[in-house]
């Protein structure tokens, strides 16, 4: 049973690690692209930046991540009790 917690906490950690680095990518993107300049206000507000899909990835991967650690955690204080 170790060896599954283990496992499970490791891919949270490179999750996470993977995500971090989306997240980052995505900032990058966004940063050195021109803001793009939406003919109205309204459309302003819905309008894709540069650099959303990795930010959205980055977050999907986090959630994923956090969802391994809380099982991870789960198993092990089940492990723990007896």
């Amino acid at each position: 049973m170790y060896r599954t917690i283990k496992r499970l906490f490791a891919a949270s950690a490179f999750l996470t690690v993977c995500s971090i680095t989306s997240l980052y990518a995505g900032s990058r993107v966004a940063a050195v692209a021109a803001p793009a300049q939406a003919a109205n206000p309204l459309a302003a507000q819905f309008g894709g930046d540069p650099g959303d899909g990795w930010m959205l990835a980055g977050g999907f991967l986090m959630l994923v991540a956090l969802a391994l650690a809380s099982a991870g955690l789960m198993l092990w204080m089940r492990e723990r009790e007896g």
